[in-house]
């Protein structure tokens, strides 16, 4: 009988001491897959909540020698301060711009921010970061690491250029390399990502102009005060503060601004 008991006292030591080994087995190759988490650059919002099908050009911005946050939640700009250490992270408040846009729009800008105000730990696995709340992904964004994406930052210009009447409307939106144009009367709307050839231009043109200058541009042209001529204007948004031209006959603008014009709209593939 002392004989039986030993052995099956054996037989559960072993089982025991297998298990704690392939426990710890786990445990490592967890810790080999979850990667150490580095705040800096980039990256672009894939998944809100259970939300895959998002615009593409949400994005979250870290510079981890300041502790600044930035980014884009879908109609406006957001910035703000962060604190992170071992994975954990509190954003404070953040402030945004004022924009109005689509309720659609506005609905996936406050699940972006809510979500946000949630995160207490980040995890990041396989090139994407999750924005943890407890045990749940009330977030994930993947590295932007190209080109385009990097010149769009680096100019960090939000261009808007309309050219309206009674009955029509043609607009262009370009933010974070992407070209966004609302067109006719149901406002149709398309979005393309601009070449890395035509940021570079776009941001060598927007880099030569006095921004202050804009509201003071004369108009050529003074058609659309009296004959129904669609009415122009530029808008240029940098680091918080808003640079706008008086309205101009669309098609005619100011020489000062006219290149930087027609390249939006050559870019854009729209018409004057």
């Amino acid at each position: 009988m002392k004989l039986i008991l030993l052995i099956l006292n054996l037989v559960l030591l072993n089982s025991c001491g297998a298990s704690k080994q392939d426990s710890l087995t786990n445990s490592n190759e967890n810790a080999m897959n979850r990667e150490k988490v580095t705040l800096s650059g980039t990256y672009k919002i894939v998944v809100i909540d259970d939300n895959e099908t998002l615009p593409d050009d949400l994005t979250i911005s870290f510079d981890n020698k300041t502790n600044k946050v930035s980014g884009y939640s879908g109609c406006n700009q957001f910035m703000g301060d962060y604190t992170f250490e071992n994975d954990s992270i509190t954003f404070g408040p953040l402030m945004s711009t004022k924009r109005f846009c689509m309720d659609s729009i506005n609905t996936i800008e406050r699940k972006m921010l809510s979500a946000l105000s949630k995160t207490q730990t980040l995890v990041f696995v396989n090139e994407e970061l999750s924005f943890m709340s407890g045990d749940t992904v009330v977030l994930k964004a993947s590295k932007t690491e190209t080109k385009s994406n990097k010149v769009a930052q680096e100019s960090d210009y939000i261009i808007e250029y309309s050219a309206t009447t009674r009955g029509f409307h043609n607009s262009l939106k370009l933010q974070n390399g992407i070209m966004t144009t609302l067109k006719g009367r149901d406002l149709k709307e398309a979005k393309k990502t601009c070449s890395e050839e035509d940021l570079a231009t776009l941001n060598k043109l927007i880099q030569e102009l006095d921004l202050e200058k804009l509201n003071t541009l004369e108009s050529p042209s003074k058609a659309h005060q009296y004959d129904g001529a669609p009415i122009g204007r530029l808008i240029i948004e940098y680091k918080g503060k808003t640079y706008q031209t008086p309205a101009f006959d669309a098609g005619n603008p100011n020489k000062y601004v006219a290149p930087l014009i027609e390249k939006l709209l050559a870019t854009a593939e729209m018409g004057k």
